[in-house]
């Protein structure tokens, strides 16, 4: 059996990209983009959101009011099911399969220009605000940004300094190929991020973010010249641990045991399905898993509350009549609707569908609740267009602003998402030997209208320097599974639950059959523009693998090279 293994954070350089300074677009409105990690689209009052246990109450009010002031795009897809490819596609307008970006040990290519560094050659005033390691500046994020500052408490953003720091060092000791002092410092690696990613999800930081974007705010009002910023907030990312009122107020009658801490790992939530590494057998009862989902309830309300702060100092400065809002999230969250909890699983809707709202008044109409498949590599051609920018930009996006106005079809509009997982474990061979290896599994989504394709392919990938006489049998293993591919579809308008059996693999509907040929088209075009990836050679879980066998850094290279995750066209071999 595989072991699912935690994936921690594993850094690589950033180039800065530059390019001669454009024309000032023709009308510079300011631009704040609010990021709530782990924000699915159906936990705001203003999708249908009614609590189970306080249905009078809205998790999202702030939010809410922002939907009855501008638009909301009700089909609106992430990238990925977690932070770092579904942020990077948000601020470059590129696709993961462009980007590359798709596992820690990769980061942006510095030929892709950012938001941030696009509006700053058009003049404005770039600052960015983050609570998460995964939008850290170690894969780009950075870059383009006048300040980009880490919103943390203090033991947290120790951790956080400690490991850019250390990953720079990371790279200049491998540059001069020093194994030795490498090993070193990858062991001080594993040790801080392990650290940082665990205290990120247990501090509470949406206060603080709101502090910083106010303060900000305020500054900028005294200043001539157009302003980007971005705000990131966390919180509802697990631990499920909302401070009062929040923690009481979807559930106030609750008697139970359950705490929504540990991001819900254990025996009393459930454990690994032998059979499939993306689901976990369910052990926590009904009425326990009623109340973690209204402990995140109350982390949406909590967060929305600050977001609130942000947009009445907009009112208060007089900046609202000239400022493009743009909120969102990078994945929604499971609660066991296809057997797992949390996410980086899969691509089903519960993680994959997040609010999308705009706001410009004057400009955008108020209300407007427009269907069509969207995703969040869509939002920088529509702040460009919006501004009045003519740079083009995101090969795999388009402006929203055309969907928005009616002059688009909400059926010629599409969405692509990808996830990469890899799971380290060793396999028995012969009933004799124990080879080490790591499970590779990626899925592709895609959407248009009502019509979803997903294509899952998974392979093991085996150490390297086995034994010569076993490498043609492992070689051959890994080249039938790989062969396997899981195509299938589903209308969502008539199966929005996405169960199993109401996936068909059966293409021969004209419907299922068009969006197959659109998918097709759309995954090759990619292709020709995906960037090369500067990457470690192992993303964590395998790494911890192979110290338990008694591998060293140095080693892993050898072990296992970095695997090729681009999958021949949806219904090739």
């Amino acid at each position: 059996m595989i072991a699912l293994l935690a994936i921690l954070t594993v850094g690589a350089t950033w180039f800065a990209y530059q390019r001669a300074s454009p024309p000032a677009p023709a009308t510079p409105y300011n631009v704040l983009l609010i990021s709530l990690d782990t924000v699915r689209q159906d936990s705001l009052g203003s999708h249908g959101r009614h609590p189970r246990h306080a249905a009078d109450l809205s998790p999202s009010p702030a939010l809410d009011r922002l939907a009855s002031e501008g638009v909301s795009m009700i089909d609106a897809y992430a990238s990925s099911s977690w932070t770092l490819p579904s942020h990077i596609s948000m601020l470059t307008g590129e696709t993961p399969l462009v980007h590359a970006v798709e596992t820690e040990a990769n980061s942006l290519d510095g030929s892709i220009p950012t938001m941030a560094e696009i509006l700053s050659r058009h003049g404005y005033r770039t600052y960015g605000f983050y609570t998460a390691p995964y939008v850290g500046p170690q894969w780009g994020f950075a870059r383009g940004f006048d300040a980009y500052d880490a919103v943390y408490p203090a033991s947290v953003a120790a951790a956080a300094r400690r490991s850019v720091a250390i990953r720079n060092e990371v790279e200049r000791v491998a540059a001069e190929r020093n194994w030795r002092g490498y090993d070193e410092l990858k062991r001080e690696e594993v040790a801080i991020n392990r650290v940082l990613n665990e205290n990120s999800e247990v501090a509470i930081t949406s206060d603080q973010i709101g502090d910083a974007v106010v303060s900000r705010l305020r500054t900028l009002a005294r200043e001539d010249g157009p302003w980007f910023v971005f705000a990131h907030f966390f919180d509802a990312h697990c631990d499920y641990v909302p401070p009062p009122p929040f923690d009481t107020r979807f559930d106030p009658n609750y008697v139970g045991s359950v705490t929504g801490r540990g991001c819900l790992a254990g025996p009393e939530i459930g454990y690994q399905d032998p059979d499939r590494l993306d689901r976990l057998v369910r052990t926590i009862g009904e009425r326990d898993l009623e109340h973690v989902v209204a402990l995140y309830e109350g982390e949406v309300a909590w967060v929305d509350s600050h977001v609130e702060r942000i947009l009445l100092a907009l009112d208060e400065l007089g900046l609202a009549d000239d400022t493009l809002v743009i909120v969102t999230s990078d994945h929604g969250e499971e609660f066991f609707e296809h057997g797992g909890i949390g996410h980086r699983h899969t691509l089903y809707e519960e993680v994959a569908r997040v609010p999308l709202l705009l706001r410009l008044p004057g400009v955008l109409p108020a209300g407007a609740r427009i269907a069509g498949a969207v995703a969040v590599s869509d939002i920088l051609p529509t702040v460009l267009e919006l501004i009045g920018s003519k740079e083009e930009v995101g090969s795999g996006s388009s402006s929203l602003v055309g969907l928005i106005r009616g002059s688009t079809e909400a059926q010629q509009r599409s969405a692509m998402s990808r996830v990469v997982m890899m799971f380290g474990g060793t396999v028995q061979v012969d009933g004799t030997r124990e080879v080490l290896l790591r499970q590779i599994v990626v899925q592709d989504v895609f959407v248009q209208g009502a019509i979803k394709i997903s294509r899952k392919r998974s392979w093991p990938q085996f150490d390297a320097r086995v034994e010569p006489s076993l490498q043609p049998v492992l070689a051959a293993e890994a080249a039938a599974q790989f062969r396997r591919e899981d195509l299938a579809w589903i209308d969502l308008a008539r199966h929005p639950g996405e169960a199993e059996d109401q996936y068909s693999r059966d293409f021969s509907d004209a419907r299922a059959r068009a969006v197959l040929d659109a998918f097709r088209r759309e995954y090759r075009e990619s292709l020709t523009k995906r960037k090369s990836r500067r990457a470690s050679p192992l993303p964590q879980n395998a790494r911890d693998a192979l110290e338990r066998l008694g591998y060293s850094d140095s080693d892993v290279g050898a072990a296992f090279p970095e695997p090729d995750v681009v999958l021949p066209l949806p219904g090739e071999s």
